[in-house]
């Protein structure tokens, strides 16, 4: 062959692989954009991408953060690669962390819930990847903080049903009305308390509604409540009941409570970042481990399953003057404790389809009991939560 013919062969072939190398970066994803939507608790970060994306995505501490990593993209000329803090995010940071992939690290202000959702492109012009934060532990650090510090600790008293919605019924006794005779004698001991004050939920016979209407479906009915609570300040909030069963010999008290990470709406895509083991679910941060704890925030507590432990204070009192069912609390989703912005415990004072539970739970003396176990928990919990937070 010609050497001129070799030349041109050779040359028409570093074309052909310069031409494929030129389509597969063009063919790679560019990440042209990075937006923040906040609002109180909950913060969203979109990524707006030219093209679809693989991607991983996974938490670390010490500092609190979400590391994703995008694979066969680049990044755009326009974008900003160091953002600084807003909503629940300190700082993002986004490079090329090597020829296959960008990484993007976000450092959140905590421990949060988080949720990734991919949206294609039609109709609109980008691919987005859309991270949405929101905190997980605010209920569990407010009740921590307003136990110790001198601000009172507002506990907000739900009598259970009411109005239309009877609740159980036994031979002498109506849920909704001995609940609520429950609940006022709960509320009256609780402001006799410096540290503590308390309001109810519903003060008569009525089924709480949003708008104060006098009619709406149960679910509305148990927003409602938390709505009531929030509205409040409340820092726990306490819903009274009293139960039934078909097994009319099941009988005794029993305390429902959720762990923060299980306040997540069942079916919901959210998860909860990377939190170490530790043996204490109280403690101050480090930045804040020199404050008076007459002075804390909920900001200066790092807290978690909070409605937990208070319910196992209250349940170590109760069984001293109340026959009960479960010794520690027992995890039930009950939307009244779904809330992750107030800690939260539903109570079952013991079983009017049970003849003798019922005609303890109809005494004003036992009823008495009840809320002085009660009121006796949350002291005992004010005072086990500051030997917690005065350890260094």
């Amino acid at each position: 062959m010609p050497l001129s013919m070799k030349k041109q062969n050779t040359f028409i072939l570093f074309a052909v692989i310069f031409s494929f190398f030129a389509n597969v970066a063009e063919s790679n994803s560019i990440l042209k954009d990075v937006r923040i939507n906040q609002s109180d608790n909950e913060t969203r970060l979109v990524l707006d991408l030219t093209e679809k994306v693989k991607y991983k995505l996974f938490t670390l501490n010490r500092p609190d953060r979400i590391v994703i990593d995008l694979y066969q993209a680049d990044l755009g000329k326009d974008l900003k690669t160091n953002i600084n803090k807003t909503g629940l995010i300190n700082g993002i940071r986004i490079a090329r962390n090597n020829s296959r992939r960008i990484r993007m690290v976000i450092e959140t202000s905590e421990i949060l819930f988080y949720r990734l959702s991919a949206i294609p492109k039609n109709p609109n012009p980008n691919h987005r990847l859309v991270i949405d934060l929101k905190k997980a532990f605010e209920g569990s650090k407010k009740l921590a903080a307003s136990s110790v510090n001198r601000k009172k600790l507002v506990v907000a008293i739900d009598p259970g049903h009411g109005g239309k919605d009877p609740g159980a019924q036994g031979s002498q006794a109506i849920e909704k009305d001995l609940v609520l005779k429950i609940s006022k004698k709960l509320k009256k001991l609780i402001d006799q308390e410096k540290t503590m004050s308390a309001f109810l939920i519903r003060e008569n016979d009525s089924f709480p509604c949003p708008d104060n209407r006098s009619n709406c479906r149960q679910q509305e009915s148990l927003s409602e409540r938390i709505t009531r609570a929030k509205k409040g300040g409340a820092d726990l909030l306490v819903s009274i009941h009293a139960d039934a069963f078909s097994d009319r010999s099941v009988r005794g008290a029993t305390l429902y409570a959720l762990s923060d990470s299980r306040k997540i709406r069942r079916g919901s895509e959210y998860k909860v970042m990377y939190r170490p083991k530790t043996k204490n679910n109280v403690k101050l941060k480090s930045t804040s481990s020199r404050k008076s704890l007459s002075r804390v925030t909920s900001s200066d507590i790092d807290a978690q399953d909070q409605s937990i432990e208070i319910g196992k204070h209250i349940l170590k009192e109760m069984k001293k003057d109340v026959r009960i069912r479960k010794k520690t609390p027992r995890e039930a989703e009950f939307a009244v404790l779904k809330s992750t912005s107030i800690a939260s415990v539903l109570i079952e004072t013991s079983y009017l389809s049970n003849k003798d539970d019922e005609k303890f739970l109809i005494n004003p003396r036992n009823q008495d009991k009840i809320v002085e176990a009660i009121v006796r928990g949350l002291k005992s919990y004010s005072a086990s939560t500051r030997k917690d937070l005065g350890k260094k």
